[in-house]
């Protein structure tokens, strides 16, 4: 008994991977190659600039300033700890049309996509002391930031017109027969990118302030996909017909490495604040191990089975300089409006896929990379516009903050419509944050919320996500 699978993987291969992610994830089809459009954010956290709209560059004065503009930090003048926890709630659906894959058979679909989930997780530490070097002061800074959360998630149904090849039982191709399978897949990634930052930032004259800090990037995802391949009536041999099911599990794990510098200036005046923030370009690797079960049955009895654990999967994704500028209006003493525009030329980076490794004894191991192509990946530009705002009210309790704030956050992974023509994604967000603040205790709350709507060829997807971000800090 003779059947030919290789048809069917084909089909998955095509299908079935750019759906899995939520971000356009790709496939090389000569290569059978993949990679994750991740969203690749790179800010700084607190609830404090969540609740002002991310809009932080000109004021990072607070225990988090590291992440978002070091020279903020020769402000503080006590030792000060913090923390903060963030919880993650995504949302949203995808919708489809048709299915339009150039030199596949036609097929018809039952679409339909969930971008549903929950998840947590410590989301920054901070620690940051005033100290002296030749008599010079100085601000110090350690911490621990989630700088990008990611989560995809797709369930998706569809019906495919199959070739199938029929051999004798000698092997010989005497036939082929062209049948109707369903194919069912759900997938789901989830983890993110995080950051161990050191700096410091120092008053240089008068109102100017210079900081600077070290990036060392981290952080895992784990992606998890169940397919389920059924037909009936498929040619078993040149006699019989038979049902026809293959199960798929595949289990990827990945996680990063990279890093890079931060370079902050900041201007305080009487009413209006500046900060410039440079963050220099770096190339970010993602190591992979990737577990793969196969078992395909027929009528009921296992036919085939096969399991592959592949090791030391690597893609290097080529970040771009990141430049940052801020303003910061002082209305009052209690009323502050900020501004942020930040620019990164991501079109011109390009990503690697290592294809093979040669070891060499006693030297440097030789490694061979695939580039992608134009026609194969090309990111959006970003340019990023951001603006809050922050109340403090006086009461008998303690300091009450009210912030809120918006943001215009293209994100790098492109828009293609069904013809291949590129445009820029865009995620729109909004925010709100309060807390209570005593004389040496913070504690902070911010609500974010954000849309993104992404055309994938005929598929639209609408995704919407909720983060909520606690926060404390404490001065010594």
């Amino acid at each position: 008994m003779k059947l030919s699978i290789q048809r069917i993987s084909l089909v998955l291969g095509v299908l079935l991977v750019p759906f899995f992610s939520a971000n356009a994830q790709e496939i090389i089809l000569n290569e059978l190659v993949r990679f994750e459009g991740f969203n690749f954010g790179f800010t700084g956290n607190g609830a404090r600039a969540r609740g002002m709209g991310n809009a932080f560059l000109a004021v990072s004065d607070d225990i988090t300033g590291i992440g978002w503009n070091p020279a903020g930090l020769y402000k503080i003048e006590l030792p000060v700890l913090g923390l903060s926890f963030g919880s993650l709630r995504p949302r949203g659906s995808s919708s489809s049309d048709k299915l339009d894959l150039s030199g596949a058979l036609p097929v018809f679909e039952r679409i339909s996509r969930n971008h549903a989930g929950t998840f947590g997780s410590l989301s920054s530490v901070n620690f940051v002391a005033p100290i002296r070097v030749k008599g010079h002061p100085f601000v110090a800074s350690a911490s621990y930031t989630r700088v990008s959360d990611e989560y995809q998630f797709s369930n998706i149904e569809f019906d495919e017109i199959a070739i199938f090849a029929i051999f004798n039982e000698v092997g010989v191709l005497i036939d082929q027969d062209t049948v109707i399978v369903s194919i069912g897949a759900i997938s789901e990634l989830e983890g993110g990118i995080n950051a161990v930052n050191l700096g410091f930032g120092t008053r240089l004259s008068g109102n100017l302030a210079l900081g600077f800090s070290l990036n060392i990037y981290g952080g895992a995802v784990q992606r998890h996909t169940n397919v389920l391949v059924t037909g009936d009536n498929i040619p078993v041999n040149n006699l019989q017909n038979g049902f026809f099911e293959r199960n798929i599990f595949v289990a990827d794990s990945s996680g990063f490495g990279g890093f890079n510098f931060t370079i902050g200036l900041k201007h305080d005046g009487e009413r209006f604040d500046a900060g410039l923030v440079i963050k220099t370009p770096f190339s970010l690797s993602q190591k992979s191990l990737n577990f793969a079960s196969n078992i395909i049955k027929i009528n009921g009895v296992v036919d085939f089975t096969d399991t592959t654990i592949t090791i030391d999967l690597l893609t290097k994704y080529e970040i771009p300089m990141i430049v940052g500028f801020g303003i910061g209006y002082n209305v009052s003493e209690s009323w502050l409006l900020a501004f942020d525009a930040e620019y990164r030329h991501f079109s011109t980076q390009q990503i690697k896929i290592r294809q093979n490794i040669t070891l060499v004894p006693g030297a440097d191991n030789i490694e061979e990379f695939l580039i992608l192509s134009e026609e194969q990946w090309q990111w959006s530009n970003v340019f990023i516009l951001r603006a809050g705002t922050e109340y403090l009210n006086e009461t008998g309790l303690g300091t009450i903050p009210f912030r809120a704030g918006i943001g215009y956050v293209p994100v790098p992974t492109p828009d293609r419509d069904i013809n291949g023509i590129r445009s820029t994604a865009v995620s729109y967000e909004f925010s709100l944050g309060t807390g209570i603040h005593w004389e040496q205790i913070k504690l902070d709350l911010a609500y974010n919320y954000s849309t993104l709507k992404l055309d994938i060829g005929s598929a639209t997807e609408n995704n919407k996500n909720h983060f909520l971000t606690a926060s404390f800090t404490g001065y010594f």
